[in-house]
């Protein structure tokens, strides 16, 4: 039985389908969330998310803040923002990096740096 996916952003639903595996960042570090896993409820660190749909190619998505619930094979992420790779504007994104560095706001850089990474990446 496959995991059922939302990703959620306050603003916007990012991408809902069914995957193999899903693979993010909490606090406490990395984790891959595989059907049958155990029920989850734990803060989200600033970073890349991964999901391996049943059809399709590899989703990447860069994600600021927020949980993950994981309960029977449901995995519902909400973020304070989140952007599909596809859907990164790298030049903006660029411009909030310099910006970032010369403010001096490690947020900010934090929060740049990662969505070129998943960009790029």
């Amino acid at each position: 039985m496959p995991l059922k996916v939302e990703v959620v952003a306050t603003d916007r639903q990012v991408w809902s389908g069914e995957a193999s595996t899903v693979v993010l960042r909490t606090k406490s570090g990395e984790i891959g969330l595989l059907p049958g896993h155990a029920p989850l409820l734990a803060s989200l660190a600033d970073g890349p998310i991964v999901i391996r749909p049943i059809e399709g190619e590899e989703i990447k998505a860069a994600v600021h803040g927020g949980f993950v619930i994981v309960d029977s094979n449901n995995v519902i992420v909400l973020s304070e923002t989140s952007e599909l790779a596809k859907d990164i504007d790298v030049k903006r994104a660029q411009k909030a990096k310099e910006d970032a560095e010369k403010e001096g706001d490690k947020e900010a850089l934090k929060r740049a740096e990662s969505r070129l990474s998943i960009a790029l990446g």
